[in-house]
């Protein structure tokens, strides 16, 4: 859906027969806001709609630290919100997650490689330089213009943000907004509900204790 369109929505559910007073301004403020907010939501819904893959090698990705033996940083993206998985292929084939290291123990992993966010750089601590890595990231929401047009599986998230124009409309008025909120706190439920969009299929739990072949035993 258009932002246009989402704005124009807000402005007739606010029920405000005259809305002049609230600028085209106000109204895309409103809106990345309100987009700003429900994105983080969905990242933090186990929800993959957005996220980011990069595949880098360790010779061409991270610059060794000069303090710290065995220790990489990796800059992060210039568009990089939120890390979701990192990985490592030491076998050619399958993917493995890289392990994050607590803060006391850095560079201290005994097992395998790990990592810590830290800054603008992922710092990877790893013994054996293997050579193929996978970084899954969101990235940061996007700024929005008025042409701007807003894909998502679930359509509730248009409404959401319309619901909060209008809501940004009767409160700047002093208006009565409680009943609009109300609707617009129904529908963030609802859209988190269905984030986990496959959820007929449940994740296969992992003993993360065996060492055994793959990932999966």
């Amino acid at each position: 859906m258009l932002v246009s369109t989402i704005i124009s929505d807000g402005r007739s559910i606010a029920d405000v027969p005259n809305t002049n007073f609230y600028t085209a301004a106000d109204a895309l403020f409103s809106v990345q806001s309100s987009w700003v907010d429900l994105y983080s939501i969905m990242c933090e819904g186990n929800d993959d709609y957005f996220v980011t893959q990069v595949y880098t090698t360790l010779a061409a990705g991270f610059t060794a630290d000069a303090n710290r033996t065995y220790v990489y940083n990796y800059t992060l993206p210039a568009s990089f919100y939120r890390l979701r998985l990192f990985q490592y292929q030491p076998d050619g084939t399958l993917f493995y997650p890289v392990a994050k290291m607590n803060l006391e123990n850095f560079g201290n992993l005994q097992n395998g490689p790990g990592y810590r966010l830290q800054g603008a750089y992922l710092s990877l601590y790893t013994q054996i330089e293997y050579t193929n890595w996978c970084i899954w990231y969101y990235p940061a929401p996007v700024t929005l213009a008025t042409g701007t047009d807003i894909l998502y599986p679930n359509s509730a998230v248009t409404q959401i943000m319309a619901y909060q124009v209008a809501i940004d409309i009767r409160r700047k008025q002093n208006l009565d907004y409680l009943d609009k909120q109300q609707r617009r706190d129904e529908l963030i439920a609802t859209m988190k509900n269905q984030l986990n969009r496959d959820d007929a299929k449940a994740e296969t739990p992992k003993n993360v204790f065996n060492q055994g072949f793959a990932p999966y035993i």
